[in-house]
């Protein structure tokens, strides 16, 4: 019953998706399309360089097609500050929207994600191609208990020559267990549910030696707890001991982007290595290696006169010594291949790939589309011998404020699929 309950909501919210973007594509209001055609006239003969302003004023000016959607929709965001522009003059630039959850663990929630922007010194104020730092704050709560929160700050000081990133985490919240691998985690007879209480922190600073790169340090604290088994292979309980991992992480980078969490051109070529010994409060020693390219490049597309993003990714993690279940590498989730289910999909390695087509269509809205590939081993020789996994999906994006946006995804993977919301894009 549950598993055709979920299919129902899915489909439900995938046909709402579709027809959404559809309608914000395709139908502009009759209205705009008079006062356009008015406002040309009233100039006389005009050039296609006036029809353009004209045509880009007024999908500016619009969020549905629709007079009155247009006037509630812009009004109810402009009240809680997602009004899509940023003043770096008014210290930090707060905005507030619902954040609707759902998975088949969680059910049905909701959460409150709060952002904001600001410039950090007054040096990073003067610089001519302004890269605010940002904070995002996020809780949520479901109708069968599950909570968590969690924090995250970019920032850049004097003029980018200094950057820091913390992320901070608490859940409580059910997750699934099906053991490591690809080939066993397909199979239903391994499926084990518990509550998953957790408190994770990490940061690390970073300065730029020269050019485009970056050399850093950070910290990280893991404490994890699982109870309340439930399921098929109860058996497997005994692998989800209680978890405290802290360790010491070194970074190193090559980022020409021109925004850390929305680029739109330039690349980014990531390292980031941490080491968990037992000297430092870890139960356990491991060592990780985690890396990643980004590439990001403007494009031209047959579905608006302004310019895509074409976005794609390659990352990796790769474990060596006695990695604890809470430390291993995932596929699945909101961010590492959409359309699996997080927490199904474990292993020590793992190498995926993903290629996402971002493209604007009037005033704030977007769509983007993608397709992805992931795999997992048990040991590095083995990366690339098991199944790979794929992923295809399509969402919408809301920008509430400069290079913010709201993202709603709907991903499809091999006999899986998942719906996320949630801020800033995948990478």
């Amino acid at each position: 019953m549950n598993y055709v309950l979920r299919r129902y909501i899915v489909k439900k919210e995938l046909r709402i998706i579709v027809l959404l973007l559809a309608v914000l594509a395709v139908m502009p209001s009759y209205a705009d399309r008079s006062k356009a055609a008015a406002e040309i006239n009233v100039k006389g003969a005009a050039t296609g360089a006036d029809v353009e302003r004209v045509s880009e004023k007024l999908s500016e000016q619009k969020i549905l097609p629709w007079t009155w959607g247009d006037n509630l929709l812009r009004g109810a965001l402009n009240r809680v500050g997602a009004n899509g522009d940023f003043d770096p003059n008014d210290g930090i630039d707060w905005g507030f929207v619902p954040n609707p959850v759902y998975s088949s663990e969680k059910k049905a929630g909701l959460g409150l994600v709060a952002f904001g922007l600001f410039v950090a010194d007054e040096e990073s104020l003067s610089v001519e191609n302004l890269k605010p730092s940002q904070i995002v704050l996020k809780g949520f709560g479901t109708t069968n208990g599950a909570k968590g929160f969690e924090a995250n700050l970019r920032s850049v000081f004097r003029a980018d020559t200094y950057r820091l990133n913390m992320d901070l985490k608490f859940t409580d919240t059910p997750e699934v267990f099906y053991g490591l691998g690809i080939e066993s985690s397909q199979d239903e007879a391994n499926e084990l549910i518990y509550d998953h209480q957790g408190q994770n922190f990490q940061a690390h600073g970073l300065k730029r030696i020269s050019g485009d790169t970056f050399l850093g340090l950070g910290v990280r604290y893991h404490d994890n707890q699982a109870e309340d088994f439930r399921g098929a292979n109860i058996g497997a309980a005994g692998v989800l001991t209680g978890s405290t991992s802290v360790g010491i992480t070194g970074h190193w980078l090559l980022d020409s982007r021109d925004h850390q969490d929305n680029p739109s051109t330039g690349w980014l070529l990531q390292l980031d290595y941490a080491i968990f010994n037992e000297s430092f409060g870890s139960n356990t020693d491991f060592d990780q290696l985690e890396f990643r390219y980004s590439g990001y490049r403007s494009i031209d597309t047959f579905l608006s006169q302004r310019a895509a993003t074409l976005a794609w990714q390659v990352q990796g993690l790769l474990s060596e010594g006695d990695v604890p279940w809470d430390r291993l590498t995932l596929l699945g989730g909101g961010r590492q291949l959409r359309g699996y289910e997080q927490g199904r999909y474990r292993g020590h390695q793992k190498v995926l790939g993903q290629v996402e087509l971002r493209q604007p269509l009037v005033g704030r809205h977007g769509m983007v589309t993608w397709v992805g590939v992931g795999t997992l081993s048990e040991g590095l020789s083995d990366l690339g011998a098991e199944r790979w996994l794929p992923s295809v999906g399509v969402g919408y994006r809301l920008r509430i404020k400069e290079k913010i946006n709201l993202r709603f995804d709907v991903g499809f993977g091999r006999g899986d699929k998942g719906v996320y919301v949630s801020v800033n894009e995948v990478f």
